[in-house]
C-alpha cells in the first residue's frame, strides 16, 4: 500500500512566493552568463594578440550605433513599461505588458536587422566574436523573456486577473528582464562606446 498522499500540491498561498524565489534564481543565471562576454571582452582586448583586437590591418569592424542605439532605446523602453505594469492596480497593467511585449519584439527585430548589414562575423577578430556572440544570445534570451511575457498575457486575459499566481509571474518576468536590460546596457557601453 502507498503511504504517499494523492497529490503533491503545495498550498495556492505558497505560489507567489515560489515564483519570485525562482524568478531571482533564473534572472541570476542569466547574469552569469552574459559574464562570459564581460569577461571575453576584456582578456580578449588587453591580450590583442598581434595587435587584431578589431580585426586584421584593413577590416575593422565597426557595428552601425544608429542600430545599438535604437536596440538600446527599445529594451530600457521595454523594462520601463513592464516595470510600470507590476505597480498598476487591475487589469490596467496590460496595456503597459503588451507595449512591453512590443518593443522588446521590435529590439530583438533591430538585432536580425543589424546581422544582415554587419559586414563581419564571429571569426573576424576577437572585437566580431564577442559582439557577435554577446549580442545574438542576447537577442535569444530577449525573445525567451518575449514569449514569458506573452504566455502570462494569455493567462490573464482567458483566466481572472484575480488567480494568485498573476501579479507574481507578471513582477518576475518583469524583474528578469529588467536584469536583461541591464546586460544590454553594458554590451551597448563596451561593444559600441568602449571598443
Amino acid at each position: 500500500m502507498d503511504a504517499r498522499p494523492s497529490t503533491f500540491d503545495e498550498p495556492l498561498e505558497l505560489l507567489p512566493r515560489t515564483i519570485w524565489t525562482g524568478s531571482r534564481i533564473f534572472a541570476a543565471s542569466e547574469a552569469f552568463f552574459f559574464v562570459a562576454f564581460l569577461f571575453a571582452f576584456f582578456y580578449l582586448r588587453a591580450l590583442n594578440s598581434n595587435n587584431v583586437w578589431r580585426g586584421w590591418p584593413h577590416h575593422h569592424p565597426h557595428p552601425s550605433k544608429a542600430f545599438g542605439i535604437a536596440i538600446l532605446i527599445c529594451v530600457l523602453a521595454s523594462a520601463g513599461a513592464l516595470r510600470a505594469a507590476t505597480r498598476t492596480a487591475g487589469t490596467a497593467w496590460r496595456p503597459l505588458a503588451a507595449a512591453s511585449l512590443g518593443l522588446g519584439l521590435a529590439a530583438v527585430a533591430l538585432q536580425c536587422a543589424q546581422f544582415a548589414s554587419l559586414g563581419f562575423g564571429p571569426t573576424d577578430a576577437g572585437y566580431g566574436s564577442v559582439f557577435v556572440g554577446w549580442t545574438g544570445l542576447f537577442a535569444l534570451a530577449a525573445l525567451g523573456t518575449r514569449l514569458w511575457l506573452e504566455t502570462v498575457l494569455a493567462q490573464s486575459l482567458r483566466g481572472s486577473t484575480d488567480l494568485p499566481y498573476l501579479r507574481a509571474s507578471v513582477e518576475a518576468v518583469s524583474f528578469s528582464w529588467g536584469v536583461l536590460a541591464l546586460v544590454q546596457l553594458a554590451a551597448f557601453v563596451l561593444l559600441y562606446l568602449v571598443a
